[in-house]
């Protein structure tokens, strides 16, 4: 039997990176006063229809119960914490600032290479409740610095408003309701098919070459002056692209100074409604989010904004491996090795009270020789070996092997504890 296709078995380094990027991102959220929350791996399949349509269950895990109710597994986290919070916490004091870390699924051809897995691990924040600048400027600070204490030099932070492209093409005639099409053909950077969907569309030249020169437009600050230029005459994009400077003002005053401006995202989730931005490294995106103040209403609640970020944990963790950044040890702290089978037992009682006391610990289970067995405690990186042998033990000792350096010292076998905390 093999595991399913899009699947990863974990172990090891690999395994123990994905735990570290887990750890860093989990701190961080609660630093930034985050609440924990966690929703059901399985959703009611109208939870991601409601916006997306009915295309969606060709890219996601759809299925029927044995009640016949249709259902499916989370392809993403934000619509399950938005019914989460329509359901339990609509009255709870705003701005709500809630974090989550949990396994999604999406039925889409695997891409190993470029961290796309049909199950693959999502953490993310969200606030709700808050249509100020400063809430869509914190989730970018924090995303930021996650990436710079997990060590990731070379990653690029892009900002951009859907806003601006949704004035344009409702300028050009194209309504809210119908642009999702052309939208996700934007996020697919593939000039081709905008052609298309543009044509199908039958917007004019002159929306196109104006569509066209907005998402073509990358760079630092001086990109906002020219989005100025060219969307005179439209209020609502001038108010958008006012917004994405305040936001971009109070960045900075979170000390975020690294980014970009690229006014050709849009994100591939139809939800967001204005300032969006997206995490890349090495052409990967690792991450992404913005403001979605319709998705609540959408979902049965009442009116409410609402800001977000998702990261994708296992990509994160590649790009830690390809950027060659050292990821902390899972090692063991002792490996307790008893000489003789006769002393098995106080072996076995060293190892509890190690463990009692905060240690990792090991014992031999396998009755191998000291030599091999410093050899497995060598293997399983342990710190130190607890040799415990007869001679010693007549004489209230055990011998501590510092397993990096090889140097070893008789220690009162009643000080363990004390010694090892000190060593």
């Amino acid at each position: 039997m093999r595991r399913p296709r899009g699947t990863r078995d974990l172990f090891g380094e690999e395994l123990a990176r994905i735990r570290h990027v887990e750890r860093v991102i989990l701190d961080i959220f609660r630093r930034y006063g985050y609440q924990e929350v966690e929703t059901p791996v399985f959703e009611s399949l109208e939870l991601f229809t409601k916006k997306s349509g009915s295309s969606i269950v060709d890219q996601i895990y759809a299925f029927k119960d044995k009640s016949g109710r249709e259902l499916a597994l989370r392809p993403e986290l934000t619509a399950p914490v938005v019914r989460l919070y329509n359901e339990h916490l609509r009255s709870s004091p705003k701005p709500l600032k809630l974090f989550y870390l949990g396994h999604c699924f999406r039925y889409e051809r695997p891409q190993i290479g470029r961290g796309r897995y049909r199950q693959f691990l999502q953490a993310g924040c969200e606030i709700i409740g808050s249509s100020r600048p400063e809430a869509d400027a914190e989730v970018v600070a924090l995303t930021a610095e996650i990436v710079e204490e997990l060590g990731i030099k070379k990653c690029e932070l892009r900002l951009g408003n859907v806003r601006l492209l949704r004035e344009v093409l409702k300028r050009a005639g194209v309504s809210e309701t119908e642009q999702d099409p052309i939208m996700r053909a934007i996020d697919s950077r593939d000039e081709i098919r905008l052609q298309a969907e543009l044509d199908r569309w039958g917007i004019e030249e002159e929306d196109k070459k104006l569509l066209k020169s907005l998402i073509s437009l990358r760079g630092g600050e001086k990109v906002l002056e020219d989005v100025r230029e060219l969307i005179q005459g439209l209020p609502e994009a001038t108010k958008a692209l006012e917004k994405t400077k305040s936001i971009i003002d109070r960045l900075k005053w979170f000390g975020v100074h690294k980014f970009s401006i690229d006014f050709g995202i849009s994100r591939g989730l139809e939800y967001y409604t204005d300032f969006v931005f997206e995490l890349y490294s090495g052409g990967i995106q690792l991450g992404g989010g913005g403001r979605y103040d319709n998705l609540i209403e959408l979902l049965g609640g009442e009116p409410c904004p609402a800001v977000g970020v998702g990261l994708g944990v296992d990509r994160i963790a590649d790009a830690l491996e390809r950027h060659g950044v050292e990821t902390p040890e899972d090692r063991l702290d002792c490996m307790v090795l008893p000489t003789t089978d006769e002393i098995i037992g106080e072996a076995l009682r060293i190892a509890g009270e190690l463990r009692r006391a905060g240690f990792s610990a090991d014992v031999d289970l396998m009755g191998r020789s000291l030599s091999k067995g410093l050899s497995y405690a060598n293997s399983r990186k342990a710190k130190f070996a607890v040799v415990v042998g007869p001679r010693d033990l007549k004489v209230g000792k055990v011998t501590i092997r510092k397993m990096k350096s090889g140097e070893q010292e008789r220690v009162d076998r009643k000080r363990l504890t004390e010694f090892l905390s000190l060593g």
